[in-house]
């Protein structure tokens, strides 16, 4: 029976770096972003983390194989963890479109769960979506599985799971990770955004 659940962010890419959209689109790890990958592995290993799931976008599946290769585990891969989609703004640099069209500001800096445009999903269609995706986990077969998704997804899914507040606030930084205990089918969320390259004790 599932006892711990951590939630993670992929490793940097190109277009991070550059500053472009990405939501469904996709973009290669940077060689930091490779070596983010390998922080989180030991750091996930050291928690006693049993399996590992994936997004399916490559980012996401890439930094969750140079996990489990470091775990020594399996990876299985759920379409729901999948990036927020940006629908138009995807592959655009973000100043940009701001400065385009500021319409943009609402959904990129993440504060109200409802806030959409331009074919983009809403933080809360995004959680509606990835919390079923959690109940998957659990019934897994294992004690502590971590799950390797993306920023705007793991922001909707704490505020969701934390009823609220400035959704922005669980913004997580590349590799970051949330590590959630699970009891009587509730998560307890305490901490978010623990950096990767830091043992935090569990």
């Amino acid at each position: 029976m599932l006892e711990h659940l951590i939630l993670a962010r992929h490793g940097e890419t190109e277009w991070n770096i550059a500053g472009r959209a990405q939501g469904r689109a996709d973009s290669p790890l940077t060689a930091a972003g490779i070596e983010q990958a390998r922080a989180l592995g030991r750091t996930l290993a050291a928690r006693g983390v049993e399996h590992v799931v994936s997004s399916t976008l490559g980012r996401a599946l890439h930094t969750a194989q140079v996990v489990a290769e470091i775990i020594g585990c399996e990876v299985s891969v759920d379409e729901r963890f999948v990036e927020r989609a940006f629908g138009e703004l995807e592959g655009r640099s973000v100043a940009e479109a701001l400065v385009e069209d500021p319409q943009w500001a609402a959904v990129v800096r993440g504060h109200d769960p409802l806030a959409a445009a331009g074919g983009s999903e809403s933080l809360h269609e995004v959680a509606q979506r990835a919390l079923p995706a959690l109940e998957a986990v659990c019934a897994l077969p294992y004690r502590s599985v971590a799950v390797i998704t993306h920023g705007h997804c793991l922001t909707a899914l704490l505020g969701a799971l934390r009823d609220g507040g400035d959704y922005a606030s669980y913004r997580h930084g590349n590799c970051a990770y949330t590590p959630l205990m699970v009891a009587g089918g509730a998560y307890v969320v305490d901490r978010w955004n623990l950096d990767s390259q830091v043992l935090v004790e569990a």
